[in-house]
């Protein structure tokens, strides 16, 4: 996946999880579960292809 578009992964995510209207999307905990852990997968991805030789 190019940077780009996992950046763009991560962020339209992101904003859901952390919207403030989360709740009229009506899903129940195990979706929200779900959401959290694919933020977190893809987010780790991002790290570790473009940020671990950073320092």
């Amino acid at each position: 996946m190019k940077k780009i578009e996992l950046l763009a992964r991560i962020e339209k995510l992101s904003s859901i999880l952390h919207s403030n209207d989360l709740a009229q999307f009506n899903l129940n905990e195990a979706s929200i579960n779900e959401m959290r852990r694919s933020l977190d997968e893809l987010t780790d991805s991002y790290v570790n292809e473009y940020c671990s030789n950073v320092r």
